[in-house]
């Protein structure tokens, strides 16, 4: 009986450590329909297996039409499904973190900071005009960055992408 209640003590302390790990935060924020985002679905799903021990990622969909059946036929097409789902309609957290295109990321601390906003990688020099050379993958280095204690260099690279309408203030 002792044995098995140490047992079950070091996987609730190793459960709970793997939660701790994960100090950083990535809100993506995804429209369904715009194709730049249906690009960004197979980069960003190979980054969350990258960090996924060591941050949490969300895809935040602020759009009105957006809803729970569009947003998981995304993230399952993409395979994201690893990815936390915030419906945004009132576009709350689109404004307190201010995203203005999607695809856009944001990567914040655990209390809420602002580390890194900006664009996935550079494969998209402006809508619909890919680069055909070399991409920069900002996201992946601004993690890295951060990762290991540092902090990502300002300016951050602009997001390109499809606008998001912002919703009359209430």
């Amino acid at each position: 009986m002792a044995k098995s209640h140490f047992t079950f003590l070091l996987l609730l302390m190793f459960t709970f450590q793997g939660i701790a790990q994960k100090s950083w935060n990535v809100y993506v924020f995804i429209g369904e329909d715009c194709p730049i985002c249906n690009y960004m679905g197979k980069p960003l799903s190979a980054l969350a297996k990258k960090f996924d021990d060591r941050v949490a990622f969300h895809a935040v969909f602020p759009l009105k039409n957006s809803n729970y059946k569009t947003s998981q036929l995304f993230k399952q097409q993409y395979e994201m499904l690893s990815f936390e789902t915030l419906l945004d309609k009132d576009q709350s957290l689109t404004r307190k973190l201010g995203a203005s295109v999607t695809p856009e990321v944001v990567i914040t601390d655990n209390q809420g900071a602002v580390h890194y906003r900006g664009r996935i990688n550079s494969a998209y020099y402006a809508p619909g005009k890919m680069k055909h050379s070399s991409i920069k993958n900002d996201l992946d280095d601004a993690l890295t960055t951060l990762l290991l204690g540092g902090t990502v260099a300002q300016p951050w690279p602009l997001p390109v992408g499809c606008y998001i309408t912002m919703n009359a203030s209430r």
